[in-house]
């Protein structure tokens, strides 16, 4: 759920700039036609989301790690 919203604003947050640059800047606007700018956006966007979700992971990770086990569950021998 938070990769989700975190995409969700970095749409938002690369959407604004791209576009405005498109109509603002003679160079943008020769050569970021619309394909290139969704994907600009998308790839923003999917970034922002694996990265939360990276996070995510990594912080849940820390917090049941191996050390905080029960003793039952640390016992990794097959005798």
């Amino acid at each position: 759920m938070a990769g989700a919203k975190a995409a969700a604003v970095a749409t938002v947050a690369a959407a604004v700039p791209t576009l405005a640059s498109v109509r603002m800047l003679p160079w943008a606007r020769a050569h970021l036609n619309p394909t290139g700018q969704a994907l600009i956006i998308s790839t923003v966007a999917g970034m922002a989301y694996f990265i939360v979700a990276d996070k995510t992971i990594l912080s849940m990770a820390r917090r049941h790690s191996f050390d905080d086990a029960p003793e039952h569950l640390k016992n990794t021998s097959f005798h």
